[in-house]
């Protein structure tokens, strides 16, 4: 596999996403960045890695488990805005809703076992939470209606602010990461223990995702419009 940049690969791979969040390495924020240099960058020797990518890729393929559609490369500004809300907005709201509850009852209930712990979850998640609500209310109601209208470098400059909103939500989700061991709960956390984790796990993957068709499709594809 060649050293291309890592949205290239989830471009070319769509099911590489599920293997490259396993192993840390962030398409989303970090998609201009070149797929060798990631690797060396956490740590990994390239070519098991490359290996172990490729097979991965393939077994996938076998399954037909595409994460991204190919259309979604087809979509226009307004089609690529409407999808995004339709989906990930909807899809997290209703995660970050159903995390917070399960995690407020951890807190009731192991919170003399595993308080360093669920106090630190708790604070990630509740500051991710309150900066996913904030960022989605500002491309609701002020920057998507706006990249609807009109394809403007003074326009530009507002999406221009969601991708640092963007780099900052990756930042929590890695502290998020390591708070949570990979998303693993104790060994004597209860059934909610690990519904919970399972649900941080889907919204993380969920946001990931999120990020790379705004960073990497929606963004850039607004930008040659501003620059035609």
């Amino acid at each position: 596999m060649q050293n291309i940049k890592l949205s290239e690969l989830v471009k070319n791979h769509p099911e590489a996403t599920i293997f490259l969040n396993e192993h840390h390495i962030d398409y989303c924020c970090r998609g201009d960045h070149f797929l060798y240099e990631s690797l060396e960058e956490q740590g990994y020797e390239i070519e098991p890695f490359l290996e172990e990518l490729e097979a991965f890729t393939t077994e996938q393929k076998e399954k037909h488990s595409a994460v991204i559609a190919d259309d979604v490369y087809m979509m226009g500004v307004h089609d690529l805005i409407t999808h995004l809300e339709a989906t990930h907005h909807k899809d997290e709201r209703a995660l970050l809703s159903s995390i917070d509850g399960n995690l407020l009852a951890l807190l009731s209930a192991h919170y003399a076992r595993h308080k360093d712990e669920l106090r630190e979850v708790y604070t990630l998640f509740s500051t991710l939470r309150s900066e996913l609500m904030l960022h989605f209310a500002q491309e609701e109601v002020e920057v998507f209606p706006l990249m609807q209208r009109e394809a403007t470098k003074k326009a530009y400059e507002k999406v221009v602010s969601l991708e640092s909103d963007h780099e900052a939500a990756g930042d929590l989700i890695k502290r998020l990461i390591k708070a949570t061991h990979d998303f693993t709960a104790p060994v004597d956390g209860c059934a909610t223990y690990r519904a919970t984790y399972a649900l941080l796990k889907q919204l993380v993957e969920d946001i990931f995702l999120h990020i790379y068709k705004e960073n990497s499709i929606l963004f850039p594809m607004y930008a040659e419009g501003v620059n035609a």
